[in-house]
C-alpha cells in the first residue's frame, strides 16, 4: 500500500511539470504541421525487348524444333508495340506491361509438291501484378509480387501446290503401280510414300521462319490415305486390263487415275490452316533495386507461375543496369528470359523467349 501511495504522489507531482513543459508546444506542432501524405508515384516506360525464340512446338503430335533469332523475327514484323507502367503509394503498388506482335513469312521450295508455305503469327502478352514493399532503405528496396500473365496466340499456315510437280509425280506413281501388278507382293503404300508423301516435307514445319507450329503436319498422312483409297477403288479393273494385255485399256485407266490423284492432291495442298488459343497463368515473384551511385542502379525481377492452371510452368527473369538520367527520365539496359510450357487441345507450346531489353521511361 505504501508503494502505491508513493507512486501516486510521484505521478501527481510530475504530471503537471510534464504537461507544463510539453503541452503548449505539442499542441502548436499539431496545429501548424499538417499530416504528411504519402505521394503517388507513377512510372511509364517503353521496353524494347529484342527477343529470339527457341524450343519445341507442335500440333496433333507433329512437333518441330524452333530456333528463330531476333533479326529473323524483326525482318517479318508487320506490327509490334510494347508498354509498361506502375502506380505506387507507400508500400503498395500495381504494375504491368504488355507486348503485341504481328508477323508474316513465306518459305518456297521448287523441288517438292508444295511450292510455298505462308506463315502468320499474332501474339499478345499482358501482365498485371500487385506489389508490397518488404524492404526499403537508402540503398534500395525489395518487393513481393503476385498477379497473372495472359497469353493470346494466333497462328496460320497456308500451303500452295506445285501443279507441274504433282502431275509428274501422279503419272509416275500410276506407271510404277501398273508395273507392280505383274509382280507378286507389290506394295502400294510404299509407292505412294516414294512419289507423294516424301515430297511434302515443307508441311512438317522444320526450321520455320517464325515460331509457328506445323499446323499442316498431318496433311502428308491424310493425303497418303486418300490417294491409296482412290487407286484401290479401281485396282481390280486395272489389274484385269494388265493381265489381259489390253494396252489401250491400261493407258486409259492410268491416265484417268493419274488425273484424279493429281486433282485430289492439289485440292488438299491449296489450303490454309489456323489455330487460336489463350491462357492465363497465376504468378508470384520478387523484384528489387540496388543503388550503385546517385545516377546508376542495378535492378532484377523474377516470377514463376502456371501451376497447371494455365501453363504447366511459366518462368520469367529480368536483370538490368539502370541510369536515372534526370529526376523524371530513366533508362535500363538488361536481359529478359521467359519460358512457357503450355499444352491444350493437342497443341504443344514449349518455347523460350530471350534477349536483350532496352527501356526508356518517365517517372512522375
Amino acid at each position: 500500500m505504501n508503494c502505491l501511495v508513493k507512486w501516486s504522489l510521484l505521478l501527481i507531482l510530475f504530471c503537471p511539470i510534464i504537461a507544463g513543459q510539453a503541452g503548449t508546444p505539442v499542441e502548436t506542432d499539431v496545429i501548424e504541421r499538417p499530416p504528411v501524405r504519402t505521394p503517388w508515384q507513377i512510372t511509364v516506360g517503353g521496353p524494347g525487348w529484342l527477343a529470339g525464340v527457341s524450343g519445341t512446338t507442335g500440333f496433333h503430335g507433329v512437333n518441330t524444333n524452333v530456333d528463330v533469332g531476333v533479326g529473323q523475327i524483326l525482318t517479318h514484323i508487320n506490327v509490334i508495340y510494347s508498354f509498361g507502367g506502375e502506380v505506387r503509394r507507400g508500400r503498395f503498388g500495381f504494375l504491368g506491361d504488355l507486348l503485341y506482335l504481328n508477323a508474316q513469312a513465306s518459305t518456297a521450295e521448287s523441288s517438292g509438291l508444295v511450292s510455298k508455305v505462308d506463315l502468320g503469327l499474332q501474339q499478345f502478352l499482358g501482365e498485371l501484378f500487385a506489389s508490397y514493399r518488404l524492404i526499403e532503405g537508402s540503398r534500395g528496396w525489395l518487393d513481393l509480387m503476385a498477379g497473372f500473365r495472359y497469353t493470346y496466340l494466333g497462328q496460320q499456315v497456308g500451303s500452295q501446290a506445285n501443279d507441274i510437280a504433282i502431275d509428274t509425280a501422279s503419272a509416275r506413281l500410276l506407271d510404277q503401280f501398273a508395273q507392280s501388278l505383274t509382280t507378286p507382293g507389290s506394295d502400294l503404300r510404299t509407292l505412294i510414300k516414294e512419289n507423294i508423301t516424301d515430297k511434302l516435307t515443307l508441311l512438317n514445319g522444320q526450321n520455320p521462319e517464325l515460331p509457328v507450329a506445323p499446323l499442316a503436319g498431318q496433311q502428308p498422312g491424310k493425303i497418303s490415305d486418300l490417294v491409296q483409297q482412290l487407286i484401290q477403288s479401281r485396282e481390280a479393273e486395272l489389274a484385269a486390263a494388265v493381265r489381259a494385255g489390253d494396252e489401250a485399256r491400261v493407258s486409259l485407266l492410268k491416265a484417268q487415275l493419274s488425273s484424279q490423284v493429281a486433282t485430289r492432291v492439289t485440292g488438299e495442298l491449296n489450303r490454309s490452316f489456323s489455330f487460336y488459343d489463350s491462357w492465363a497463368d497465376p504468378l508470384i515473384g520478387l523484384r528489387g533495386r540496388f543503388k550503385l551511385s546517385k545516377a546508376f542502379y542495378l535492378t532484377a525481377e523474377s516470377d514463376v507461375g502456371g501451376f497447371g492452371i494455365g501453363s504447366d510452368v511459366a518462368v520469367q527473369a529480368y536483370a538490368a543496369l539502370g541510369c536515372q538520367i534526370t529526376r523524371n527520365i530513366f533508362s535500363e539496359v538488361g536481359y529478359r528470359y521467359l519460358y512457357d510450357d503450355f499444352r491444350d487441345n493437342n497443341f504443344l507450346y514449349q518455347l523460350s523467349l530471350h534477349g536483350a531489353q532496352i527501356t526508356i521511361g518517365l517517372l512522375f
